[in-house]
């Protein structure tokens, strides 16, 4: 085995990632109360967009609104790279 690696349970990740989750799930609340509208379609991008635990938990937070990606880690370089733009000109 890598000395930089360890082996994680199912159970051991999801309790690793309980309280990010929460976090996510209440920024998304405070999203739909400023916007008083329930978007179309939810669209995740970046590494964290690829977990099963995310879709899961939006899934079951925004039911009946489909959940759709792209480019995961492309869109999140072209995000900063715009941004970058803007902040350094």
């Amino acid at each position: 085995m890598n000395s930089l690696a360890t082996l994680i349970s199912q159970q051991g990740l999801e309790s690793a990632l309980n309280q990010p989750l929460a976090r996510i799930l209440e920024q998304v609340q405070l999203a739909l109360d400023n916007a008083q509208e329930k978007p179309d379609v939810i669209y995740l991008t970046g590494g964290s967009a690829r977990s099963p635990l995310i879709k899961k938990a939006l899934t079951e937070q925004l039911p009946g609104i489909p959940i759709a990606g792209g480019d995961d880690f492309g869109s999140v370089t072209a995000g900063l790279a715009r941004w970058a733009e803007v902040v350094f000109r």
